[in-house]
């Protein structure tokens, strides 16, 4: 068994596995021997590679052409993404290969260790009892919601709201309503035809879904103008469209409904780092030098600085905004699905988070993968060769995405 680029494909070639698109709808079946008709199938919805009997053409010496030097180079870094994590573990394995795969192929994918091992560490000082009066539940400071989120808040709660209510809210915001349809016309989607106004993407994609998206993109978009030396928002906004994605798509792996509240979830997963990058720069850089420097995660220096994290921060603003439970439960609960009210939808969170900081597409600022819950995503089924699966797919729809907030 072999995985071909589609445009290596050649006619008469047999698939050895089912061909889903990014919704997980069965497009060609295991055994279908490739005809000129499913090349055009293939190519209208966006299906970069496919698996085929055989080996594929040039596979044989593939590990001829590798350069040994940079080799060690990517596997020194992907070993250190990895280190709180058992790779012994089969879905951690295959993503950890997948890693390796594609950070040798490229080498600027994200890690944000080597900023702050040298920048970040220099002349950084920790003073954890200030910090902690800084950053308390008593004493955080959060933003006021904008209104557009209260409306779009509205929308989703009303069991009656159609295309036009949700288009009225949108384009109050002419950038909020280019930005949707932006999107929604790239890869992410992988739709054939263009969609060029918001009614016409709620016919399609769904009114909840189109609400909690641009809910989403909101929520970012407060937060856009936070200094270039703490985070690069580009690549932080990177990070959680690709997490948005990956949760969407195993999401489609269980069949679960309303896949695009998971996707939204993902996008605002790490919404608790950017009211710390916003309102406490200086505790911001320093749990990051502290994680640096002590060999842990961002995370773990959060808690042990702060005596809070993120994800503790993020439910004050997500109670404050009033945003739906239903986002909540796994924004709150992605580094602990198990105390989740919906085990199932944090988990998927998770482990979109752990694909998105393994591979390195844009980054939230973590050092390494924080944890992962391995009882929970045992639980759900998934097999590790489907996980494979949703990470070409993701990054083939990634790929061109370039996505400003402005």
């Amino acid at each position: 068994m072999g995985c071909v680029a589609v445009e290596d494909l050649s006619q008469g070639m047999v698939l050895s596995e089912d061909v889903r698109d990014i919704h997980c709808r069965l497009l060609l079946s295991r055994g279908q021997v490739i005809s000129e008709k499913h090349l055009r199938i293939l190519k209208i919805w966006g299906v970069c590679a496919v698996n085929v009997v055989g080996s594929p053409k040039g596979a044989e010496d593939a590990s001829e052409t590798l350069d040994p030097e940079r080799m060690a180079r990517t596997q020194a870094i992907t070993d250190q993404v990895f280190r709180h994590l058992d790779t012994g573990h089969e879905t951690i394995q295959g993503i950890y290969q997948e890693a390796l795969a594609y950070r040798y192929a490229h080498p600027g994918a994200a890690f944000p260790g080597e900023r702050w091992s040298a920048a970040g560490l220099k002349g950084a000082t920790v003073d954890a009892d200030s910090i902690r009066t800084r950053i308390s539940t008593v004493d955080l400071k959060l933003p006021d919601a904008p209104p557009i989120i209260s409306e779009l808040n509205a929308v989703i709660a009303d069991p009656f709201a159609t295309s036009n209510d949700v288009a009225r809210v949108v384009n109050k915001s002419p950038a909020l309503a280019a930005l949707l349809l932006r999107i929604v016309n790239s890869a992410y989607y992988g739709f054939p035809s263009k969609i060029d106004r918001i009614t016409r993407a709620v016919t399609i994609i769904g009114t909840k879904e189109i609400s909690s998206l641009a809910l989403g993109i909101c929520v970012m978009r407060t937060f856009k103008d936070i200094p270039a030396e703490l985070i690069d928002m580009a690549a932080f906004i990177r990070h959680s469209l690709a997490c948005g994605l990956l949760a969407r798509m195993i999401a489609a792996q269980k069949n679960l409904p309303e896949t695009e509240q998971l996707s939204v979830a993902g996008l605002l997963h790490d919404m608790g780092k950017l009211i710390i990058f916003k309102y406490y720069p200086g505790p911001a850089a320093a749990a990051h030098a502290h994680a640096a420097a002590a060999g842990c995660t961002v995370y773990q220096s959060e808690r042990s600085l702060f005596g809070i994290d993120h994800t503790q921060v993020a439910k004050h603003l997500l109670q404050k905004w009033k945003i739906p439970p239903v986002l909540a439960n796994s924004i709150i609960h992605h580094h602990h699905p198990s105390a989740a009210q919906d085990v199932t939808k944090a988990v998927i969170v998770q482990m979109a988070d752990i694909i998105a900081n393994g591979l390195g597409l844009g980054t939230s600022g973590e050092l390494a993968i924080p944890a992962f819950d391995d009882k929970a995503w045992d639980g759900l089924g998934i097999a590790a060769c489907n996980i494979n699966w949703v990470i070409r797919q993701a990054i083939h729809q990634l790929g061109a995405l370039d996505i400003t907030l402005v």
